[in-house]
């Protein structure tokens, strides 16, 4: 590659922890690095973002649908002309979209290779139901020179659609910001439980947490609850536990600077997700010394929790849950081997081996 071609990455907007990936990234990499998003912001995500640090930046005129919290759809014909006048040394591409499926035949036009990153999961992937999100994949992925993905999910979610496990790199999500020590004693926090995320049900379990913390109470444990985030159920919510008597905060929004020291505050992170590719907040958690219970329906539940020994992962029962809330707050041992495991296992999901995996992927394009 030419030391003086950009290698360009395609994003649909940021996110806190790309601009600390892309940043870190800038600063090995032997050529300029631009990032083209298809939108300065996402209107359902309440970010806030710095300026764009050690790269180049640009946001790219065209079309925007924003579904909801988690679903955009981007077309943003303008990919093409601006990879033709870069002429890059190579194209990472972020997920799935028109624009990136413009941005893939440009690049095949021109003769640069290009990767394709995601995070989808076989379990979550609209190319398995609908036949146009199938076609924009089997436009991206068979003409891949690699594929970057945080998961062995993501991995196989690749394979299908034509890319040789092989060329796939893992280069795990990861927090966008670090816990600063000395954390504080467990045994001190103030609050049992945290539910951190959005407050829907349909994702998040949001209404399951609540039913779980209800449970709680009525086994005569109303636990000290915090709520960080904001969402459609915050209302029903707040009446619920207040009415079952369990004292709780609700933070609503937190910037990332609020978020280390929300993790910092309670003992127990509940993750009742019904369908999250990864779920960077059960990291958060472990760096911050909590530890999560979480369901099987998230990557990091599978792919750190189950797999590294340093969660634990339950059915979504209430009764259950209820059970396995009260066993681990009443069992300081437990906690303090999970704690320990997680300490082994989360420099292997940390922005060093993020890097590391765009860099083998780029040194393998050539």
């Amino acid at each position: 590659m030419s030391a003086d071609r950009p290698v360009v990455v395609v994003t649909g907007a940021l996110a806190p922890y790309t601009q600390v990936l892309y940043r870190a990234l800038a600063s090995v990499l032997d050529r300029p690095l631009t990032v083209l998003a298809c939108a300065a912001r996402e209107p359902a995500r309440q970010w806030e973002l710095a300026a764009a640090d050690g790269y180049g930046f640009a946001v790219l005129p065209g079309l925007r649908w924003h579904r909801d919290a988690v679903r955009n759809l981007y077309v943003n014909p303008s990919v093409v002309p601006r990879l033709a006048a870069l002429r890059p040394a190579a194209v990472i591409l972020n997920d799935f979209s028109p624009t990136m499926a413009m941005a893939a035949l440009a690049a095949r036009a021109l003769g640069i290779p290009y990767a394709i990153r995601t995070d989808g999961v076989p379990e979550t992937d609209p190319g398995a139901r609908s036949p146009a999100h199938r076609l924009l994949r089997r436009t991206i992925v068979p003409g891949a020179a690699f594929g970057l993905a945080p998961s062995d999910g993501s991995r196989t979610l690749l394979s299908t659609y034509g890319l040789a496990q092989g060329r796939v790199f893992r280069a795990p999500l990861f927090p966008a910001w670090d816990a600063a020590p000395p954390l504080p004693d467990p045994e001190a926090r103030p609050y049992d439980v945290l539910f951190c995320g959005i407050l829907n049900e349909e994702v998040k379990g949001a209404r399951f947490f609540t039913d779980v913390m209800r449970a709680c109470a009525a086994a005569g444990r109303p636990l000290r609850v915090r709520v960080a985030g904001d969402g459609p159920l915050r209302g029903e919510m707040a009446a619920r536990l207040a009415e079952a008597g369990i004292p709780a905060r609700f933070d609503g929004y937190l910037a990332q600077g609020a978020l280390a020291e929300a993790h910092a505050s309670a003992r127990l992170l509940l993750f009742p997700s019904r369908g999250d590719v990864w779920g960077l907040v059960v990291n958060e958690a472990l760096q911050s010394g909590a530890c999560v219970l979480a369901s099987p329906h998230s990557g990091a539940a599978r792919e750190l929790l189950e797999a590294r020994g340093c969660g634990t992962v339950r059915p979504m029962d209430v009764a259950d849950w209820a059970r396995t809330t009260l066993a681990l707050l009443d069992d300081p041992g437990e906690r303090a081997r999970l704690r320990a495991a997680a300490e082994r296992a989360l420099p292997d999901f940390a922005l060093p081996r993020a890097v590391e995996a765009y860099r083998a992927g780029l040194a393998a394009a050539g």
